[in-house]
């Protein structure tokens, strides 16, 4: 009897010892979270959402701790740099970002990555001018749609669907500072170079003036093309209001919103980046070199997709605009 209330407790013992180094071993495999800080302007409009998916998608996988800075408009290299380095007092290991306009911002961001690594998304950095060009800066990774090919893609969807020759055109950009919107100019330029049509203005948006405020300034145009998410919403909004003479509107835009006005005719043609995408390779990316610091995190380049209101309950296109929300 005794014998076998020894062999119990021994049993009991081992069974004990077994569990604890289980335990020891299944924490010990545990590595700590990176965090890494992602910083892009106004963060809380739904542009970024289905970007903010694809980060949280990715993280889950990798490993990552995100921190998405709550921002509003980030006008500056200085005013990105303060954004920064409260977020290096709050020991991160790397950042996300999304380049302030500016030829300043290059230089800002060099520095910061002698610190910690840097990847950029939907933006690349101003170049300095060279020869009359700008140049990128290439040791600035980035992942980001090809800005040109979506200005070319917009253009083209424009001249094919309408006979454009002796058209008035008006072109909506982003910030006359930001490199992504000088790209998209280039490719809408080309597409329509030997269309015929006259570009009868280019404006800007900035933060302080509405970009209404800026096209009642101006003549009236056949077709507008819009290169902004926030600027389209704006243009799209007050058109869909049942003005009678508003012109055609052809535009990039990476929200629901934007793709609410395509479904209602008020956009005819409208490039939509794969947000989603973008995000979840960037953290992808980052977490490369954060497992490893001899790897160069490389350029990625992310999708767009063409939509007209008859494509929108494809099936496919359905499952793209899932990310959207």
């Amino acid at each position: 009897m005794k014998r076998t209330k020894m062999t119990f407790l021994l049993s009991e013992i081992f069974l004990f010892i077994m569990l604890l180094l289980c335990m020891h071993l299944i924490f010990s495999d545990e590595k700590p979270q990176k965090r890494v800080a992602v910083i892009v302007e106004k963060s809380g409009d739904e542009k970024w959402d289905p970007f903010i998916n694809g980060l949280k998608q990715a993280a889950g996988i990798g490993n990552i701790h995100l921190i998405i800075c709550n921002t509003d408009e980030i006008e500056d290299a200085q005013e990105e740099k303060s954004l920064i380095y409260e977020q290096m007092d709050n020991q991160v290991d790397a950042f996300i970002i999304q380049a302030a306009p500016g030829q300043d911002t290059g230089a800002m961001l060099r520095e910061i990555r002698s610190q910690k690594p840097v990847l950029l998304v939907a933006n690349d950095v101003l170049g300095e001018q060279e020869d009359g060009n700008r140049t990128q800066q290439q040791e600035l990774p980035a992942v980001m749609p090809d800005n040109y090919s979506m200005g070319y893609t917009l253009g083209e969807d424009l001249r094919s669907r309408n006979d454009i020759r002796g058209k008035k055109i008006g072109i909506v950009s982003g910030f006359e500072e930001a490199e992504c919107g000088r790209e998209r100019e280039e490719g809408v330029l080309e597409a329509l170079s030997d269309s015929g049509c006259e570009i009868l203005f280019h404006i800007y948006t900035s933060y302080d003036t509405a970009v209404m405020e800026k096209l009642r300034q101006e003549k009236a145009v056949d077709y507008l093309i819009v290169l902004e998410t926030s600027a389209l919403e704006q243009i799209a909004g007050i058109y869909a209001q049942g003005s009678k003479d508003r012109p055609g509107i052809y535009g990039i835009g990476n929200s629901i919103r934007c793709v609410y006005y395509l479904d209602e005719a008020v956009i005819e043609g409208l490039v939509a980046a794969d947000g989603y995408d973008m995000g979840y390779q960037s953290v992808l990316e980052i977490s490369r070199v954060l497992e490893n610091q001899l790897y160069t995190m490389k350029n990625r380049e992310t999708d767009y997709r063409l939509l007209h209101k008859e494509d929108i309950f494809r099936e496919e296109v359905q499952q793209f605009l899932h990310t959207y929300d």
